[in-house]
């Protein structure tokens, strides 16, 4: 669904006299909720490595990287003692990432960094935007907004009914989330083998 089917589905659903932009408001608020809670796809980010340059400007939050690499070897994040369990590691500043030790020499796509996507901010402009959540369920988003709309005007019974819908949804959700069983046994030759 874009961003028009759902601002027309919650309308249908729970018929309320708030603008397009403040819905878009409230989906943008749950989405990131969503990537903090539920869905939290990972990408990478490559940057080029730059001799004598220990760091690295990023446009997303630094909470959201999970590992580094530089030049093929994980780093190590440096703890809040200021300590690694390794000769190197990164840390992150407000707008940057930092790797020690300083890089000799340039190295394009030396640096990869592993992160927790951000979903992308959607906005009336742009009403054919799909948003970065799982396609398959894009209802959630509607019955949510829908939920938090009837509680916001009182109307609890009607906000119950939407928790059933997303209670069911995300049972659906989480089913196939679910990970696969790597469990290793011993063959009758000695050697082990993948569940």
């Amino acid at each position: 669904m874009n961003l028009q089917e759902i601002l027309t589905e919650i309308l249908e659903k729970y018929p309320h006299p708030l603008t397009p932009d403040n819905i878009i408001s409230k989906i943008n608020t749950l989405l990131k909720e969503f990537f903090r809670t539920i869905y939290k796809p990972i990408v990478t980010t490559s940057y080029d490595l730059l001799a004598d340059n220990p760091y690295y400007p990023i446009t997303y939050s630094p909470s959201k990287v999970i590992d580094i690499v530089v030049n093929g070897v994980e780093y190590d994040s440096l703890n809040i003692k200021g300590k690694a369990s390794t000769n190197w590691y990164w840390f992150t500043d407000d707008d940057c990432i930092a790797i020690y030790p300083t890089p000799k020499e340039d190295a394009l796509g030396g640096l990869v960094v592993f992160r927790y996507k951000e979903p992308t901010i959607l906005s009336s402009s742009n009403l054919g935007a799909i948003p970065d959540f799982d396609h398959d369920f894009h209802m959630l988003i509607v019955y949510r907004i829908c939920k938090q709309l009837a509680e916001n005007y009182k109307e609890y019974d009607i906000a119950n009914g939407f928790v059933t819908q997303i209670n069911s949804l995300m049972d659906d959700f989480n089913k196939g989330k679910q990970e696969p069983d790597y469990r290793q046994v011993q063959d009758v030759y000695g050697g082990c083998m993948l569940l």
